[in-house]
């Protein structure tokens, strides 16, 4: 054989290579992000159907809660008497004892 046909089939061969090879990077590529993308995708397994019970510690909460708080009502009962007309004023009260101008005596 020739030179230039050995330098022919090298550079042939070569070509061959370099295009098998680009077509293998390519197929790893994508099986690199089939991977990517699976590994991922996390599902959640956590079951919702079972709660955690804070009745006790809520209770406690509410306890201390009320130790701190004192309320004195009279203002409210006071306010909610004066709103509704459940109390006369005082004025009319005093000039009951006073005769009126339109009785006859």
């Amino acid at each position: 054989m020739s030179l230039n046909l050995l330098k022919r089939e090298l550079e042939k061969d070569v070509l061959e290579f370099d295009e098998s090879k680009v077509k293998h990077e390519v197929k790893l590529t994508k099986k690199r992000k089939k991977e990517k993308k699976t590994a991922n995708s996390v599902f959640n397994d956590t079951d919702y159907t079972k709660e955690d019970d804070f009745t006790k510690q809520c209770l406690r909460n509410i306890g201390l809660l009320d130790g701190n708080v004192s309320v004195a009502s009279d203002k409210i009962v006071k306010y909610n008497h004066k709103v509704k007309r459940q109390v006369k004023p005082e004025a009319a009260r005093s000039n009951a004892a006073e005769p009126s101008i339109f009785t006859d005596e």
